[in-house]
């Protein structure tokens, strides 16, 4: 998976509404309508329920996929892009008692004692009555899963990570690429419900191909999927389709598409021919033994 580490430079802050996401749906917030901001180096002060987010500029050290997490929240945060801001959004546990947490950043993955981490923050979880820890539950238990959907600047090549979302319309064009070797020239097949055929990836330094979306594509979410000899295939990007222009129309197949399935064709002219024969064979062997 490819993955775009951000320059290092100053935090800014940001309030993220939510929205609908496609296929991913609404996150909704349980205590408010939009998540309370962590400003870096503050100590803010939060209910049990509540959720927050941690948000900063492309320019700062933190980068897509870290993690954020204190033993108030009920599970780690994820930073995730959404351009201009890479943004994670964490839920106040309603079990937090009473008290001062850190909240600190470490790298993408699962945490591991030698991993090396910072510190963002503080939250100060306030006294909460029973009943209200008994609704607080019961409200976070009902959040929808969080959102996985990113969104990068348009000048990075996509997929930046296999959530990286872009959107093109039916019948349209989108180039592919990936710069870490992870697949060789000519090594690598990408494919999709969405893709008017499948293509390969040709390159260098770096692998890219150009995939065509079929006109008759319906709106929505498509996985593109990843298949190279040897190894086993994976979801290496997603992309959302939109409705097609009313006068698109999908190119006729090549030379080079057609020339790609001749054995395919001569198995199926072989088994045509067989059926054919053997018809014939039993149409004579019963004329010449009709029965008594």
């Amino acid at each position: 998976m490819k993955r775009l580490r951000a320059w290092i430079g100053a935090a800014i802050l940001t309030i993220p509404l939510f929205m609908s996401l496609g296929a991913e749906g609404v996150q909704a917030a349980p205590l408010t309508d939009v998540p309370l901001p962590l400003p870096s180096g503050a100590d803010q002060s939060v209910r049990p329920g509540e959720q927050v987010s941690v948000s900063v500029g492309l320019q700062d050290a933190a980068g897509d996929g870290d993690r954020v997490f204190s033993e108030a929240f009920t599970a780690d945060g994820r930073m995730r892009m959404n351009a201009p801001h890479v943004t994670a959004v964490m839920t106040i546990s309603c079990t937090a008692a009473p008290g001062s947490y850190e909240v600190r950043i470490g790298s993408g993955g699962d945490r591991n004692p030698s991993e090396v981490t910072r510190l963002w923050g503080s939250v100060r979880v306030a006294p909460a009555e029973e009943t209200e820890r008994v609704a607080c539950a019961r409200r976070v238990s009902e959040l929808p899963p969080e959102p996985q959907e990113e969104h990068w600047p348009a000048d990075v090549e996509w997929p930046a990570t296999p959530w990286d979302v872009r959107s093109v319309r039916a019948g349209g064009e989108m180039t592919a690429t990936d710069g870490l070797g992870m697949g060789g020239d000519g090594g690598v097949t990408l494919t999709s419900s969405a893709f008017t055929r499948p293509v390969v990836m040709y390159g260098a330094k770096k692998v890219s191909a150009v995939v065509r979306i079929r006109c008759d594509a319906k709106p929505g979410l498509y996985k593109v999927v990843w298949r190279e000899k040897g190894m086993p295939s994976k979801v290496w990007a997603r992309l959302r389709v939109e409705p097609a222009a009313p006068d698109c129309h999908d190119p006729a197949p090549t030379l080079t598409d057609l020339g790609k399935r001749p054995a395919s064709w001569l198995a199926a002219g072989i088994c045509a021919a067989a059926l054919a024969v053997g018809a014939y064979a039993l149409k004579r062997r019963r004329r010449a033994h009709p029965l008594s």
